[in-house]
């Protein structure tokens, strides 16, 4: 062997040996590819430099899953893993939701972590599938407001070594849960509008019985009420998920409250449930509303399509929700300790033009 190959083994051998003492068991090291680029070498001597890490069980390497970093006496990782990250999620119309898992499947696939997605109608449906497979190391959970049953976590868990869940319905058990707390951006959202004159402020929102939005409906009845919200409240609910309306629902819920000349009661307008704002922007138009009412949107202040910058949105952002995201499941994948938790984003508020003092 020449020289200066000799050194370049020495050199990637020595490095490799630094990274394995100072890395954590389940933590991903640089893919061959990398190591390659880095070392400027092939891909033989790389796999060389790993042979005796492998052999020892120091590190472990599989197809998709990239080369991780073990301790061959813990039990949990002599264990053979069906792979890195199960991503279960309810199949819904929400594109909130599909660009979440979008994202977070490209950021960690990145890290070389492996990850298999699977959607589902029932959770019968989703247990048939696990059935048939072995255990990951987490699993990310997207129930989109569905209820969440005991059985059914106690089943997922017999797969799973940790569960993550997106939203924060589901608090108080043995699982990370993050998003956002709708209450407070709702109250963000009360109090700007309040602040610009406005005490006649309707609420529309889902009438589903997901906890998250049951308590922003009493939320709102108890803002109408510490205010001193003249006139009455105006709660209009939608028989749907949000994320699911549509222009003909949000429009019909509203008609009803116009006066016989297509006035409405309320001068402001808290919306939370609507992703595609054009929607809303049309609904208003048909009804001929739409320049003489305040609106604030819940939900996303960096998700364009949402408030198309038409209208003001009090919520979270994309940027910081990927990235607790990413935090959160690349730790539990790497089984570092640390207790479950309730993850909440920060609440903001983002200006479009669309709040007016009343009368204006």
């Amino acid at each position: 062997m020449r020289n200066d190959t000799r050194e370049r083994l020495d050199t990637l051998t020595r490095w490799l040996d630094e990274r394995i003492s100072q890395a954590e068991p389940g933590e991903h090291l640089p893919t061959v590819r990398e190591m390659m680029r880095r070392f400027s070498t092939a891909q033989r001597m790389v796999e060389r430099a790993l042979k005796p890490h492998l052999a020892a069980g120091r590190l472990k390497a599989r197809p998709g899953a990239g080369i991780v970093v073990c301790d061959p006496e813990a039990e949990s990782d002599s264990q053979s893993w069906e792979g890195d990250l199960l991503v279960l999620y309810r199949i819904s119309d929400s594109r909130l939701a599909r660009n979440l898992l979008q994202e977070v499947e490209v950021r960690l696939k990145r890290k070389g972590i492996s990850i298999l997605q699977i959607g589902y109608s029932t959770e019968e449906q989703a247990l048939s599938v696990l059935s048939k497979m072995g255990r990951f190391k987490t699993c990310l959970l997207q129930i989109h407001f569905e209820v969440l049953s005991i059985e059914f976590l106690a089943a997922l868990r017999k797969h799973v070594e940790s569960v993550v869940i997106d939203g924060v319905s589901a608090t108080g058990i043995d699982a990370d849960s993050i998003g956002t707390n709708w209450r407070e951006a709702l109250a963000m959202a009360y109090r700007t509008l309040n602040d610009k004159g406005h005490d006649r402020i309707a609420f529309l929102t889902s009438a589903h019985r997901a906890r998250q939005i049951a308590m922003a409906r009493r939320e709102y009845l108890v803002l109408c009420e510490s205010h001193g919200a003249s006139g009455g409240r105006w709660l209009i609910e939608l028989d749907k998920l949000p994320g699911s309306y549509q222009i003909a629902d949000i429009r019909d819920a509203l008609a009803r409250h116009l006066d016989e000349d297509g006035n409405l009661p309320f001068t402001a307008l808290v919306v939370w449930g609507v992703t595609e704002g054009f929607m809303l922007e049309r609904a208003l138009s048909e009804l001929g509303v739409i320049d003489d009412l305040s609106v604030v949107l819940l939900g996303t202040i960096d998700f364009p399509s949402e408030h198309l910058k038409r209208f003001d949105v009090v919520g979270n952002s994309n940027h910081e929700k990927f990235a607790v995201f990413e935090t959160i499941l690349s730790d539990r994948i790497a089984m570092r300790e640390r207790p479950p938790e309730s993850h909440y984003f920060h609440i903001s508020h983002a200006s479009h033009g669309s709040i007016l003092p009343p009368g204006d």
